[in-house]
């Protein structure tokens, strides 16, 4: 194509994407203005759009359809072939269009045998000359091509009227992206099968063959998972040359490479070139140019001539359901394919063809590394990026797991089993030896029918195992049951873990220190899976058996001594002893200043978890300098920035800032935590899922409460199969967001399914999950109306928090002000008076006079005023916790809630103008935020109708 024709088509793009969306008269009447005196322009244009608005789909696997237009050439009808008989064929039914052929499903028509396959005829109007030189060159080139992943020639001829065919295996089997979509394959597995396509594109380069319309369509995967490649219509042999411009060749704009759009030679690049667009489409659900059938024909050019998308920011921008197809969310899919995957595809991606990968075996060699988890070919990884591959290689339980901590119990277990049974007689040691072999043996791919064994499946294998064993010796048994137990702990299995630590510590006894410290961390562990199951008491025992052996075999030893002090810590934190705890590890945290070579992981999380009971005991600020204490020592002890270890850090930073009245310094440690998450563990697994639920959560105090859903949707899904219990705080934190935004039948809804999942993990009435959800479901009920129903739920709830915590804990801060807020739902100004003066010193104990909850008061304490008609009263604390409000940086919407307090005693005062002013300043705000039934909203509406009714 010469550059004025490339031009001339250009122009009429260009004028073409001026007129489409226009009606029939501008339509022509600007046609007329820019195609000035150029009929033949035009004519183009106008042929152009009517290709639009054709009944059919040009691009429907048929790009030949645009050459033609642009090439001014007139369309033909096909004749109907059905029930015509070709040689030992007859013609049934219509499978498609080809490159330059029409493809007939055909049932072989005489008695040799019976065979159903697909007959390939050239089609009627092509010019006459050019179309059979190239369905010959196609039927030949078959020929010679015998691949198990390429359509097989079965036969070949001429018809009566001296027109070639040739028929090929009929592929009962979908297009590649949707047979991986409607089998919902993950990233792993789509290019396992990507695999085979590459082998049969290599089967054709090696016979010096370019297919060069490699598309979805032309790639089929049957029901057994083989992969067919087929039309080999418009397919190129090296050695021959190919002058024809896009005029008269046939190929898919969506999948064309450059040199394909620009008449340029063709080599294995441009296979290399559509490859790539078929593996970002595979990967990533979207087109590197945004190109779909609905695309105008002519922006199929234009986006074609600009750089493609970056796979992460496609992906990012996917439908929930394509992300899910995948096994992701749209985040996390644009997180798993960052790195290496995308370097993959960025490498077929090239515009120049010297750029992109010089061989499709080079293109499969990267992509067999990228699953081997070997540094690429096409990038050269920095030393970091190596060895981190080396590990990812070589931790194998880990690599499966998708957590470091499985690699490290994993390996330390197994170390320590093994040296424990090498001093027990070799009859034991052989035993054990043995269960393991058996165990890997069961799980191994060709017996597990699977070659992709998880390590749940590997544990789960293992466990039966023994439990198969049941005459083993309690010496081989035990310590594999303690092995296990930290197995299934690292994978969120507290009930099975606990099970297993039970057998295995029953009556052990350690001979000598090194195998008492041992069995000191296996208590300790056996602590944290107890409180995870929600059993506290039982938890703080298997604590204070861990710490008794620390002093007792290690006496004096300082870092056994902190390690007491933060397993006990955790005991009485589960066991709902929040001073206790804090006290342990505040004594842990001066015992760690001065001890050297401490392990990191133990002190910052000690340093998280007393950021998180200052947090909850109402000290924000210690909070705040406990959660950077944390994250400086990682700092000074050279914690890498992308270690997922950090996460935890920033949360609890986040809970702290939050706790403080600085939600926008929370929101940014929350994001970061995101970030890390979705960067290091792809956006999955339980603390993916904690992270996203404490994003949800900062959104919620910000009262962005449609984001915050969509953040706790997401924490939702990023664990599957997760405890009761989880699940439990899940749905609260979910309900209490519905409930800020005013959907209240949706947020009872919810709460009660997140009791009836503390029912199902066994919480008693007393348990602190069961208390917080109780709390927040009589909130809820408080908001909706039903304030009967909240009433006995409150007293309950009081009762619990003095018995358990005492009238100077924050719980019972917390049930005292949602009893005030019934009161004063209930309009019940003697029970407000009663409980306001005691509740605001207890909270002045706490809480600095500027903090939020301080400036809530105010506006609790005018709202008595209100009741009791002292309105000069009610006006002066409303402004003044208005402007608390303000101090501290509150929302926009807290701020319009309270708005809409003042303007309704403007109202009672009859200063009609300034509740105007004030309506006009809430409404919008809580019109955007929150649905009409919300509270305040419907509140500020029923006195902005007032207000319109007196003029």
């Amino acid at each position: 194509m010469t550059p004025e024709e490339q031009q001339r088509q250009r122009r009429a793009a260009d004028i073409f994407d001026a007129v489409v969306e226009l009606a029939d008269a501008e339509r022509k009447a600007r046609l007329e203005a820019l195609c000035v005196d150029d009929a033949a322009l035009r004519s183009q244009v106008e042929r152009m759009l009517a290709a639009d608005v054709g009944g059919t789909e040009p691009f429907a696997g048929n790009a030949a359809r645009w050459s033609t237009e642009l090439a001014a050439e007139t369309a033909v009808q096909q004749p109907d072939w059905q029930g015509r008989r070709i040689g030992a064929w007859q013609i049934v039914g219509v499978i498609g269009h080809g490159g330059m052929g029409v493809v007939h499903e055909v049932r072989r028509d005489d008695d040799a045998y019976q065979q159903r396959a697909a007959l390939k005829l050239i089609r009627i109007g092509a010019d006459p000359v050019v179309a059979r030189e190239r369905f010959l060159r196609e039927r030949q080139m078959l020929a010679q091509l015998q691949h198990p992943n390429i359509a097989t020639l079965l036969d070949g001829g001429f018809t009566a009227g001296g027109d070639p065919y040739f028929v090929m295996e009929y592929v009962d089997g979908q297009p590649i992206d949707a047979w991986c979509d409607a089998r919902k394959l993950g990233l792993r597995e789509r290019i396992g099968l990507f695999a085979q396509v590459l082998d049969a594109v290599h089967h054709a380069h090696r016979n010096l063959v370019v297919h060069r319309d490699l598309k979805p369509s032309n790639i089929l995967v049957d029901n057994e998972g083989r992969v067919k490649l087929l039309d080999f219509g418009v397919a190129k042999q090296l050695q021959g040359s190919d002058a024809t411009t896009i005029g008269a060749r046939a190929l898919t704009l969506e999948y064309a490479s450059p040199e394909q759009l620009n008449a340029a030679p063709i080599t294995t690049a441009t296979d290399i070139w559509q490859l790539g667009i078929v593996l970002y489409r595979l990967l990533g659900g979207a087109h590197p140019f945004g190109l779909s059938h609905d695309t105008p024909l002519p922006r199929q050019l234009q986006q074609l001539g600009r750089e493609p998308e970056a796979l992460t920011r496609a992906a990012a921008r996917v439908s929930a359901e394509t992300a899910a197809s995948r096994g992701y969310n749209p985040a996390a899919l644009a997180a798993a394919l960052r790195g290496d995957l995308s370097s993959i595809v960025q490498g077929c991606l090239q515009r120049a063809p010297e750029h992109r990968y010089p061989s499709v075996d080079a293109l499969a060699d990267d992509l067999r590394r990228w699953r081997e988890h070997q540094p690429l070919r096409i990038v050269a990884p920095g030393r970091w990026k190596t060895a981190r591959l080396w590990l990812r290689r070589n931790r194998v339980l880990a690599a499966a797991a998708g957590s470091i901590a499985v690699a490290v119990l994993a390996g330390t277990g197994l170390a320590l089993w093994q040296a424990d049974v090498a001093r027990r007689h070799s009859a034991n040691a052989q035993e054990a030896l043995q269960f393991l072999s058996d165990t890997l043996t069961a799980a191994a791919p060709e017996n597990a029918m699977t070659h992709q064994v998880s390590v749940r499946e590997l544990l789960d294998k293992a466990r039966e195992e023994l439990d198969r064993r049941d005459t083993a010796a309690a010496e081989v048994r035990q310590p594999l049951q303690r092995l296990l137990g930290d197995l299934y702990q690292s994978l969120g299995e507290p009930q099975i873990a606990t099970d297993l630590f039970e057998a295995g510590l029953r009556g052990v006894e350690p001979r000598e220190r090194d195998e008492a410290l041992r069995l000191a961390e296996t208590w300790k562990n056996y602590s944290t899976a107890l409180g995870a199951a929600m059993r506290g008491e039982d938890s703080l025992a298997a604590a204070e058996q861990s710490a008794a052996l620390r002093r007792r075999h290690a006496p004096g030893d300082a870092h056994q001594e902190l390690f007491a002090l933060i397993g006990l810590g955790y005991g009485n934190y589960y066991a709902d002893r929040d001073g206790e705890a804090r006290e342990l590890w505040l004594r842990a945290a001066t015992l760690a200043e001065g001890v050297p070579d401490l392990p990191l992981l133990p002190v910052v999380e000690m340093y998280s978890m007393l950021a998180g009971v200052e947090a909850d005991t109402g000290q924000p600020s210690e909070a705040v300098k406990f959660a950077n204490k944390a994250l400086a020592y990682a700092d000074a002890r050279g914690l890498p920035p992308q270690s997922p270890w950090r996460i935890n850090l920033l949360r609890a930073l986040t809970a702290a800032q939050l706790r403080s009245g600085n939600p926008d310094a929370a929101e940014a440690a929350i994001r970061q935590a995101v970030g890390l998450a979705e960067d290091t563990l792809g956006g999955k697994g339980d603390l993916s899922s904690k992270v996203y639920g404490q994003l949800g959560t900062v959104l919620r105090h910000q009262n962005r409460y449609r984001e915050a859903i969509v953040a706790q949707e997401r924490a939702m899904q990023a664990v599957v199969g997760d405890t009761p219990a989880n699940i439990a705080i899940d749905l609260d934190k979910l309900a209490s967001i519905y409930k800020n935004f005013g959907d209240y039948p949706r947020a009872l809804e919810l709460f009660a399914r997140s009791l009836a999942k503390l029912d199902e993990a066994g919480a008693s009435a007393d348990d602190r999950t069961r208390r917080r959800i109780d709390r927040n479901l009589a909130n809820c009920l408080v908001a909706a109306g039903r304030h009967a129903e909240a009433e006995p739920l409150l007293q309950r709830l009081m009762e619990s928090a003095i018995r358990i915590e005492g009238m100077d804990s924050m719980e019972y801060v917390f049930v005292a002000w949602q009893q005030v807020l019934l009161a004063q739902g209930k309009s019940d100004a003697r029970t407000m008076e009663s409980m306001l003066p005691e509740l605001r010193a207890r909270a002045g104990r706490r809480f600095p006079p500027g903090h939020p909850v301080m400036a809530n008061m105010l506006r609790a304490e005018s709202a008595l005023a209100y009741l009791q008609g002292n309105l000069p009263a009610a006006e002066r604390l409303q402004r003044e916790g208005m402007e608390g409000l303000r101090g501290k940086g509150a929302s926009s919407v807290d701020l319009a809630r309270a708005q809409v307090e003042l303007a309704r005693i403007h109202l009672e005062q009859g200063k009609h103008p300034e509740a105007r002013e004030l309506l006009g300043e809430a409404l919008p705000v809580l019109r955007e935020a929150v649905l009409p039934q919300e509270v305040r909203r419907a509140e500020a509406e029923s006195l902005a109708r007032r207000l319109t009714m007196k003029g």
